[in-house]
Formats: C-alpha cells, structure tokens, sequence
C-alpha cells in the first residue's frame, strides 16, 4: 500500500492490521472517562488515591510504550502482549482505590483480558485467570470482605474472566486459521493469476507471431508461379494447389480440390512405367510403354510414394496432362509433407516446366551432331594427307618438317578423337545409341585396357595393379563400347594420381552379374560436386586446380555405355585420399 492509496484503502490496512496503540486506546479512553467521573461526579470518589493513582500511572506507562513501538513498526512481537497485562494490573489497582468489590469500574478489567486473550496459544488464558485472580484477591488480603456474597464474587469473576478469555483465545486462533488460508489461497490467486496473464501474453505473442507466418506463407505460396506445388494425402488426392500449378495444368484451384488425383495428373503410360522399373534413378520415363490401366497408374504412384516414404529422393522427369489433355515435359520432385504435430500428412509435389529444356536440349545436341559431322570429314582428310605427306617418295620430308607434321597429325588426332566424343554423345541423347552385343571375355576386355594404358601411367609415375580371376568372365557385350567405358575410367584414374599413387583395376563376378571396379589413391572429388559427375562437360574443381586436361565427356560416355548394357555405376571419393568407380553389368 503506498502513500497514494485512497482514505479508505488506509483506515482498512489500520483496520486489519492495527498497531498496538490502536490496540491500546479502548483502554486509555475507558480509563480517562472513568477518572473524569471519579472527579466529577459526586457519589463516586476514590477510596486510596495512591493505590487507584498508581494503576492510572501503569495504564500510561503502557500507552506510552506502545506508541514507541508502534512508531517503530513493531507488530507481530510477543512484547507487545506485556501491554494489556499491564493493564490489567492497572486497572485493578484503579478499582480497588474506587471502593474495591463496591468500586464500579470492575469491568473495564474485561477490555485488556480481550486483548491478552487474542494471543496465540493457551497460556495467554492461564495467565488471564491468574492476574484476574490476583486483582481481585489482594485487596482482600489487606480488607477482608464482610459478606460472603464478596467473597463468592472473587470466585467468580476469574473464572468469567477467565471463560471468556478462552472463548475469545479460541475465536482468535479461528481467525487466525482461516486468515492464514486466506492469505494462502490469495497468494496463489495472485500467482495464478500472473501465470495466466503471463500466459495470455504468450498466446497473443504466438498469435501475432502465427498471422505473420501465415501472412508470409500466403504471399509466398501465391508468388510461386513458375513452378506447380501441389499437396497430396497419403492416398494421393490433391489438398493443395498453388497459382503455379493453375497456370501449369490450366485447372483452377477449385477444380483440382474437387476430387483430382495423383494419378490424374500424369499420363497413364509414364506411371505404369514406374511400376515396370522400381529401381530408376532419376529415370525419364514416358517415353516408352504401352498405355496402362488406371490401376497400373494408381499402382505406379504408390511406388513412387513409397521410395519417398523409405527416405529416397525422388526427382524424375515425366510429362504431365493439362486440363486440354496436352502433354508437357516436366521434372517432378516427391517429397513428405510432415504437419505440426510431428506425422506424415501426405506428400508435396514440385513440378517444373521443360518445355524450353528440352527444346534447347534438343537443339543443342542437333547442332553437336551437326558440327561434328561436318568437322569429321575435312579431319580425316587432313589426316589423310598427312600421312600421303609423310610417305610420297619423290619429296621425302627432313626431320624437322617430319617433326612437324606428326605434331599436325597427333593433334588431329586428339581433335577426331573429340569430334567422335561428341557424335556419340548426340547418338545417346537422341536415343540412336548402337550397340553390336557378341559373347565378349570381360578379362580379356581388362587386360587389354591395363596394357594400353600402363605407358601413360608409366610417364605419369603411377603404379597400375590389376585384380581379376583366372577363368575368363563371359558374357554378351559390345567389346568395342564396353573397352572404350574401361579405356575412360582408366585415364581419368591415371590422370587424377599424383606420381607415386596406385591404380587398381578388379573384376569380380556372380551368376547374375560381373562387376569391375577402378580405384585411385588420387586427389578424389568434393562431396558436393560427386552428383554432377556424369553430367556433360562438367569438371571436378579438383580438375581445374590441379589442370588436368579434358572437356568433361568421358564419365558421361561411359555411363551411357554402362546403361545401355543394362548395368549401372557408382562412384565414391573422399577428397585428398582416392576415388572408385563400379560398374555392375548384368548377365542378362
């Protein structure tokens, strides 16, 4: 309570609290009108004004002493009960120097017993009945009573005293009892209160904070208009259609949420694929395939459902169906779409346009293919008098001008060589990838390649170790493309090894499939590149440190060989220790 609170906020803190000389007026008061009377009135006078003077003189000393303590703040100290005793005694001083058992002031004995009496515990009224006693015996002592009505009247008035002290000592504890629960259950009011209060202000807090996400993902979600993002249940029905997704399928929000599916989205055809080929990667399907059924399609969004639910990325390239029943080339990102309380509430598709991918794809390779079938025939006619150059007998060259033309012909060599790389590439883009498959000895095709390249990896200082079992490995291959893929692998472990490094080439074999494997101690590739490795042109940053010449097409190419025997590859590579290639080509 401060000094600013309102007059009746005062008087009840007085009222509630009161200090001891608030407690002490009653008796000073009561006191004061009795001496006026005695003065003034003439039937009442004082039978020993020494005696009724003294309890006067004890009733101020106690007035006295609790305005001290009072002034300091003393409230709750067992001092403070040794005022009303005081009074007591004071008081029966004052009555027996008014006339003794005849004095009329007998009762104002009562309002200090109240006080005492509301002390904690019972002693306060045995001590009662003992100074009541006394206040009314001893003047006996001195002037014994004449009548026994007197003397009756000593009995009983302590024990009047005394009774109502124990009434008012029990009330008081109830009080105090209940004050006390009071108190407690005020204190935890107050302190649930401020938990709820606290509360709220998090409530409104999280409140605030929610409409601004909200607001956010709203703008976000509707800015979104280059790409579709579509929302699915776990049954595949559509929950969620962005702006990007209308402008894609040319289906309005409305019309997607009123019943369309997964599967409606794509072409029958692309998703029975998916069920044919359970273990594409990044596969680009649609391309082939007879028409499926609507429960082969269902069947095929299940399977790409659950890689995604088996933790796979999933990212594949399939066409889409528009609200005209047109087809455009799209890539498809499947991911889980995980709610607020922690469980899969479906899956969230990202669905992008490659209608001008795949158009500029398309022409790129056409010029590739272009470029390098023009550039193929003046080569090899270079190449050809090149060589009539060197051998005409009638102008035989010296050795400098000798030295010159094969400096001529090694670099068209390198230069048909690359125009070769790039053809090929244009055949595998295009899908006219030839392939002539004979019954081919995979350890032959290995030791053929080790010998070929074991000079290059003499000059590079590199040791070159080969692994491979006794009896030959057989199976149908194109000898050509197959030793063209380990030919590539080969050199590019070559050139990544620092002199001093190791090479080993393994061939390994099962009922189902032979596998070869190229491992290098070399300068390895960074984590994050490792996925671009078989993408065109592309060139580890470790190639471009170290300046290890070549364009990027040989991993490439020798992918496309590997997938086109049916097989696959793989790589691992930890920066600054090595690098290891397997190729797993099946049987059949």
């Amino acid at each position: 309570m401060t000094s600013d609170s309102p007059p009746e906020g005062r008087w009840l803190r007085l009222v509630d609290r009161p200090t001891p000389l608030l407690k002490q007026m009653p008796t000073f008061l009561a006191l004061l009108l009795a001496v006026i009377l005695t003065s003034f009135v003439p039937d009442i006078d004082f039978s020993s004004e020494r005696v009724a003077f003294t309890g006067i003189g004890l009733i101020v000393i106690a007035t006295v002493f609790a305005a001290i303590i009072s002034v300091r703040g003393v409230l709750d100290s067992s001092w403070i009960f040794l005022i009303p005793m005081i009074d007591i005694v004071g008081f029966g001083l004052f009555r027996a120097g008014t006339g003794g058992a005849q004095s009329i002031y007998g009762a104002l004995v009562m309002i200090p017993v109240v006080w005492l009496a509301t002390g904690p515990g019972p002693r306060y009224v045995l001590l009662i009945a003992v100074l009541s006693s006394s206040i009314i015996v001893v003047p006996f002592i001195a002037n014994p009573p004449a009548s026994a009505a007197d003397w009756f009247r000593a009995v009983i008035s302590p024990l009047v005293f005394a009774t109502v002290a124990a009434v008012v000592n029990e009330l008081s504890r109830l009080q105090r009892v209940r004050t006390e629960q009071a108190e407690a259950l005020a204190s935890e009011r107050a302190q649930a209160l401020a938990e709820n209060q606290a509360m709220v202000q998090r409530l409104r807090d999280k409140e605030s904070e929610n409409r601004e996400l909200l607001a956010s993902f709203e703008s976000l979600w509707s800015s979104i208009t280059s790409q579709g993002v579509i929302a699915v249940d776990t049954a595949g029905a559509v929950t969620a259609w962005n702006p990007g997704a209308e402008h894609l399928f040319g289906r309005s929000d409305a019309e997607a949420l009123a019943g369309l599916r997964f599967a409606d989205l794509f072409p029958a055809r692309s998703l029975q694929a998916v069920l044919d080929d359970r273990e594409c990667d990044r596969a680009v399907v649609g391309s082939a395939g007879a028409v499926g059924s609507a429960d082969a399609a269902e069947s095929g969004a299940q399977v790409l459902f659950t890689r995604v639910d088996d933790g796979e990325h999933v990212e594949i390239d399939i066409p889409i169906v528009t609200a005209n029943g047109s087809e455009v080339p799209a890539r498809l990102t499947v991911t889980r779409r995980i709610g607020g309380d922690g469980r899969q509430h479906g899956y969230l598709l990202v669905i992008t346009d490659e209608t001008r991918t795949v158009e500029v794809v398309r022409m790129k390779d056409e010029f590739v293919g272009m470029i390098s079938h023009e550039l193929r025939t003046p080569l090899s006619s270079i190449i050809g008098f090149l060589d009539l150059l060197r051998d005409h007998p009638d102008t035989p060259l010296t050795d400098e001008q000798g030295a010159f033309v094969d400096i001529i012909e090694r670099n068209a060599q390198r230069l048909l060589a690359l125009v070769g790389d790039l053809l090929f590439t244009a055949q595998v883009e295009s899908g006219r990838f030839p392939l002539e498959p004979v019954e081919s000895d995979i350890v032959a095709l290995v030791r053929a390649a080790t010998e070929s390249a074991t000079p290059h990896a003499g000059r590079q200082g590199v040791a070159l170790h080969v692994e491979v079992p006794e009896p030959p490995v057989r199976m149908s291959a194109d000898p050509g493309r197959l030793g063209q893929a380990i030919d590539n692998l080969l050199s590019n472990a070559i050139k990544f090894t620092p002199a001093g490094g190791e090479v080993t080439l393994t061939v390994t074999d099962d009922a189902r499939s032979v596998h070869i494997a190229v491992r290098d101690t070399g300068v390895g590739i960074p984590a994050d590149e490792q996925g671009q490795l078989f993408t065109r042109f592309f060139r580890a940053s470790t190639a471009t440190r170290n300046a290890v010449q070549g364009v990027g097409l040989g991993l490439t190419i020798t992918r496309a060989i590997v997938l086109a025997h049916g097989g696959s590859m793989d790589v691992t590579s930890t920066e600054g220790e090595g690098t290891e290639f397997r190729i797993r080509l099946p049987r059949v």
